[in-house]
């Protein structure tokens, strides 16, 4: 009997079957140049060493942005009140907790 098993990666399928592994690739991604994220018109600066992830943070059904900084340690809120395919920030806030901005050591 010969079991077969298939992953799938992105882009990459990856398929064995009897110790052969065959990589086919379908499209590759296609990259576009940077393009700076705006808040009132003005692009986003957190300094160097940025993490940046788009999450619905307050369930709205629009996804935010949240940025955490190197330097301090903070993580910015921006609210989406756009949409998912065209975003729109106006001010940040830092996440809280107990009444106190939330902070992670810089390394």
């Amino acid at each position: 009997m010969r079991h077969r098993t298939a992953i799938r990666i992105g882009a990459l399928l990856i398929a064995t079957g009897s110790c052969a592994v065959r990589a086919a690739r379908a499209e590759l991604p296609r990259f576009v140049g940077p393009i700076a994220v705006l808040d009132n018109g003005v692009p986003i600066d957190v300094g160097e060493v940025s993490a940046p992830l788009m999450f619905d943070w307050n369930r709205d059904g629009r996804k935010d942005l949240l940025c955490g900084q190197y330097d301090s340690g903070k993580i910015r809120f921006y609210q989406n009140l756009g949409s998912d395919s065209a975003p729109v920030f106006s001010g940040y806030q830092f996440l809280r907790a107990d009444s106190a901005d939330i902070t992670f050591p810089s390394i």
